[in-house]
């Protein structure tokens, strides 16, 4: 206790002003709490306004791109061949239906916003589509299509109908909301031959612009001209009609493609935002509740303001008594500072200074601190800026070389040129390395990079997430060769000092700033390439000039060979076939060679399941999954071993399977010879039906029990039955060619004697003689 009340008397000092420090520091929080929480509050309101506006033009500009590339895309399909014979064809074959099937069904695999596609033709009164077989009128489940076909008016007057729909489709019931697109030509509100109808999913349209629902506080909506809610964060209000409403009536009256409105629903004030697409003929609003949003934030600024109203009373009180009581010392304290030094004591484990000290080494340490954080801070800014420069979408060009030069990067106006670099085998970099580990060997790289670009031109790099960095040359137009030394030269250190091994696409050459997302599109089209290129390639920006077209019809006979070779069961062919297929896609168009895969990978996948005969390891190939891990594979190379992998597993399991049933399929056909060789038009393709299998399966599988041939055995049968009518009858031979099923006398006459050494009467009289 003595101790503690000498150390009050010798720091009395200390305490005064640490006690001074909170009083005025009290005093500083009370006016900055005021102050901030006024600006925070007001901050906040603007800020929860302008995120919903900003949420709402990202739902426009979500919705303008996926449904216009799927409109186009759609419309592209409808002039396809396949489309246009189910539309005009006046007689419809299994092999059309096949191809309309197929054609319908890859178009619904590649886009998740598509539910289903129908194909009626109007002159057969059949119906295609993806969810199911072909139909006629009278069978097609979805009756309410069928009826809008009829009056076309509705689909006349918007490109997006939505509808409330509900059906069931091969014991598989649906209900819900629907929007549908329909590619027809009319007359006099008829259709003349047909039209291709699209099903997008309204649920998965609302999630994918809006994710999903909304709040309390915010709707968000989408609106058709006629004032047709098309999609709400609501589902119950798909397909109501707010044409009557005041504000709606206002925004669809408006000339403006975008715009604010203030009003008062109900007796609660709202704002709504609005955007018009004229391209897809909707209208994008917004609805925030006033009341209910800044409800909370009106709460807590209340509670802060009486909070500190109180603080700043105390702390009044305490400045009055405290300003007193310190005034007087503090000039004592000038009046003798040199003394007290003088006399300051030994012994004690901290002063002042030292106390000074100590908070001066804090501080040192919190500004290393505060540096680091804005080092990375840069460094985050600087990746965005590029990013956004390269990909588009930003405004004029001289904003842009402001926004550049703030973050240190002053572009010369000569020119540009985007690359693209890959890490190759990146999935196993995934599996080897961490995600910290992966981010290292990319800054490794953007080093080497800049390293190397110091000696040609002017470079930024650019982490563009996956396996890709983006490099950024501000350069005047060379050669390709140059270009390509400079990428070489990247790639051997890569591989000297990483250890690992990339891949270069090259952008086109542009002029303008304005023009660089081009370059990149450019280079990140031809980086898909790398497909065909495989790895440590260097990939030109005209790599897609000349690439040919497949014809339909040879891929088709190429995944026909390989399929039948599955069945037969040749692995060794259907190596050969496989690698003959991947030559002949590399040829093609990337989009082009990953259809023809995805279509090879749907029949080998059928004919998988259909080897299968109950096998569940083979009836539960998943396409979804299959076609993930085709889309993984980085070459052509890697595609032949994966197809090679799935059909040889299919093959080995079929025969695992099948090799005590096949004991049985032989003894059925060894039956069914027996009891009908009599029949001289006996062929082995009427032997299919018993066996149950393909006719050259079936050949194999005969060849691989028996040693012989089924035709062989056949022959065998009738020439043994014939030496024993030649012995025990006396019937003529020609007769008993007959009878054992031979039509042509002459032709058994030849093919006894190779069979037996003898003509059949020579046969039947050394026959005789021996026996007596």
């Amino acid at each position: 206790m003595h101790t503690f009340r000498n150390f009050l008397l010798k720091k009395s000092f200390l305490i005064r002003i640490i006690l001074s420090y909170v009083v005025v520091g009290l005093l500083i929080i009370g006016v900055l709490t005021v102050t901030i929480t006024s600006k925070f509050s007001d901050n906040l309101k603007t800020e929860l306004t302008h995120s919903t506006d900003k949420e709402l033009e990202q739902s426009y500009n979500t919705a303008n791109i996926i449904l216009s590339s799927t409109y186009q895309q759609f419309a592209h399909a409808y002039s396809s061949d396949d489309i246009q014979a189910g539309l005009y064809a006046n007689k419809i074959d299994t092999i059309l239906m096949g191809r309309i099937g197929n054609e319908l069904s890859s178009l619904v695999i590649t886009n998740p916003l598509v539910h289903s596609v129908y194909l009626a033709n109007m002159t057969n009164h059949t119906v295609f589509s993806s969810l199911t077989t072909a139909r006629s009128f009278d069978e097609f489940y979805d009756k309410q299509i069928l009826k809008m076909l009829e009056d076309t008016d509705p689909l006349r007057a918007s490109i997006f109908v939505p509808r409330e729909t509900s059906f069931t489709y091969d014991t598989k019931p649906f209900s819900g909301n629907l929007i549908s697109v329909a590619y027809l030509s009319t007359r006099v509100g008829k259709i003349t031959n047909g039209a291709l109808i699209l099903n997008l999913n309204q649920q998965v349209l609302q999630k994918m612009m809006m994710n999903g629902e909304g709040s309390r506080s915010f709707q968000s909506m989408i609106l058709n001209r006629q004032g047709t809610i098309i999609s709400h964060s609501d589902q119950s209000m798909i397909n109501k009609k707010l044409d009557n409403n005041e504000a709606i009536k206002n925004i669809l009256n408006s000339d403006k493609e975008k715009g604010i409105i203030e009003t008062n629903i109900d007796g609660i004030n709202h704002r709504i935002f609005y955007i018009k697409s004229d391209s897809l003929e909707w209208v994008f609003i917004g609805d925030i509740n006033y009341n209910i949003l800044f409800s909370q934030v009106s709460a807590i600024e209340r509670f802060i303001l009486t909070v500190t109203s109180i603080l700043l009373a105390v702390v009044l009180l305490c400045i009055a008594f405290f300003t007193r009581m310190i005034y007087a010392p503090i000039q004592q304290l000038i009046k003798h500072t040199s003394k007290a030094m003088e006399h300051r004591l030994e012994g004690h484990v901290i002063n002042e200074f030292e106390m000074l000290s100590d908070t001066f080494r804090y501080l040192e340490n919190k500004v290393l601190d505060l540096q680091t954080s804005v080092a990375g801070y840069q460094y985050g800014e600087r990746r965005d800026l590029l990013q956004q420069l390269v990909r588009g979408g930003w405004g004029l060009e001289k904003d842009m070389y402001r926004k550049l030069a703030h973050i240190g990067i002053h572009l010369d106006d000569i020119g540009y040129q985007v690359c693209i670099l890959r890490i190759d085998a990146y999935d196993e970099c995934i599996e080897k390395y961490s995600t910290n580990d992966i981010f290292l060997l990319k800054y490794a790289i953007t080093n080497i990079v800049n390293e190397v670009g110091a000696t040609y031109y002017k470079t930024y790099c650019i982490d563009d997430g996956e396996d890709r960095i983006i490099i950024l040359l501000s350069k005047t137009q060379d050669t390709y060769e140059h270009v390509q030394q400079f990428l070489q030269e990247i790639q051997a250190n890569v591989k000297k000092y990483l250890r690992l091994s990339i891949s270069a696409a090259i952008g086109e050459y542009v002029s303008r700033l304005q023009e660089v997302p081009d370059s990149w599109q450019a280079a990140f089209r031809a980086s898909r390439y790398r497909l065909a290129y495989g790895h440590a390639c260097i990939i030109p920006v005209d790599i897609e000039v000349g690439r040919d077209m497949i014809s339909s019809t040879l891929s088709a006979t190429s995944e026909k060979q390989i399929t039948d070779s599955m069945k037969i069961g040749e692995i060794e062919r259907t190596h050969e076939l496989l690698s003959t297929y991947i030559q002949l896609i590399r040829i093609a168009t990337f989009d082009e060679m990953m259809l023809l895969l995805n279509q090879l990978l749907l029949s080998v996948t059928r004919t998988a399941k259909s080897m299968s005969s109950g096998n569940q390891a083979a009836l539960q190939m998943d396409m979804g999954s299959l076609s993930q891990q085709l889309n993984s594979k980085e070459t052509l190379e890697q595609v032949e071993e994966w197809f090679i992998a799935l059909c040889e597993n299919a093959i080995q399991s079929r025969d695992k399977q099948s090799s005590q049933k096949n004991i049985v399929i032989v003894e059925k056909l060894k039956h069914y010879i027996q009891e009908n060789y009599e029949d001289a038009n006996l062929t082995v393709e009427m032997m299919v039906e018993v066996a149950g299998l393909s006719v050259n399966y079936m050949r194999k599988v005969f060849k691989d029990i028996m040693g012989i041939s089924i035709n062989q055995f056949l022959s065998d049968v009738r020439f043994e039955k014939a030496k024993d009518l030649l012995i025990t009858t006396d019937l003529p031979a020609n007769r008993i060619g007959e009878m054992v099923g031979f039509s042509n006398t002459k032709y058994f006459y030849i093919s006894f004697k190779k069979y037996s050494g003898k003509s059949p009467d020579h046969f039947r009289k050394s026959s005789t003689t021996i026996m007596e």
